[in-house]
């Protein structure tokens, strides 16, 4: 969920403009503490905007191809699997997936489970009581860390929890990022052709899901294999059509060379000697042959 993604760009971003390094251990568990306030409270904030937004734009979505039950666009969880149902048929490397909205969605609740209880963790760990600080042999001071021992025997579970966390919680990140870029994916081949793998990227990759859907929220939806088909041919044709590039000729439909600009048609090798011109009928080139042998006619070339 963009939730947690949203508290990681804010703390770094917080955590840049605050003092790296205090001596007091109480005074360093504040400022963690405050900066874990503020990136929980901005990216709520966020998180609520880019919601609002990403519902009205699959509500758009689903008013044109005439799907119900737009509501569930502005719902947490429900919104990605209704991103499913927009989006339709969807392939992972060739094959067919059925709903692939809904295993995003359950990703998705386990991914946001995990974060919560490690959120919780790292609150209840962080106490002015459990942390020390540490000096070198000179008397320097070199930081802060946390003291098992400090910690009540009821609650030294959190810290073995708090490693393992780490670890699960890219686990499930890497499955949710596969599930979404698979889910986006068809849902931008649908809704932004011309693009797909960007808006995969920056929805599915970046928080910015509810931005994106909003903005094309008013696409046609259509045929990603005859959208690359026209493209394809409006390629060719731009880039010579039936004469190819430099005048030096092209290939028709069926893959045979045509000729270049002002050159003979195929069926007639010998044009420049009285044949029958591009265009002409059986009738006229029938009577051009007839007045072949009259000196006394247009063709300046009687002998040929």
């Amino acid at each position: 969920m963009e939730f947690f993604d949203w508290i990681n760009v804010v703390q770094i971003f917080t955590e840049y403009f605050t003092v790296a390094t205090v001596s007091p251990a109480a005074e360093y568990v504040q400022i963690v503490l405050r900066i874990l306030y503020i990136s929980v409270g901005v990216a709520a904030g966020l998180y609520l905007i880019c919601l609002v937004l990403g519902g009205l734009g699959m509500r758009a979505m689903a008013k044109k191809v005439g799907m119900k039950h737009s509501w569930l666009a502005f719902l947490p969880f429900a919104n990605t699997w209704y991103a499913g149902k927009l989006a339709g048929e969807t392939r992972v490397f060739g094959q067919k997936m059925k709903r692939a909205g809904l295993y995003a969605m359950i990703t998705e609740l386990v991914y946001v489970a995990i974060n919560v209880f490690a959120l919780v963790v790292q609150f209840a760990l962080y106490q002015p009581d459990y942390f020390v600080e540490q000096f070198n042999e000179s008397g320097e001071f070199i930081g802060i860390y946390l003291e098992v021992k400090r910690v009540p025997l009821g609650l030294r579970w959190m810290i073995v929890a708090d490693t393992v966390l780490t670890w699960v919680n890219t686990i499930s990140y890497l499955v949710l990022i596969f599930f979404l870029c698979t889910l986006f994916y068809a849902f931008f081949r649908k809704y932004y052709a011309r693009s797909p793998f960007l808006m995969t990227f920056l929805c599915a990759v970046l928080p910015l899901r509810g931005l994106v859907i909003f903005a094309v929220r008013n696409n046609t939806p259509v045929d990603y294999d005859a959208y690359m088909r026209r493209r394809m041919e409006e390629y060719a044709r731009r880039s010579g059509g039936m004469y190819g590039p430099y005048g030096q000729g092209g290939y028709d439909a069926d893959g045979n060379r045509t000729g270049g600009a002002g050159a003979a048609p195929q069926d007639e090798p010998f044009s420049d000697f009285g044949g029958a011109s591009p265009g002409s009928g059986t009738a006229d080139g029938a009577n051009n042959a007839g007045n072949s042998g009259n000196s006394g006619g247009d063709d300046p070339f009687p002998d040929f």
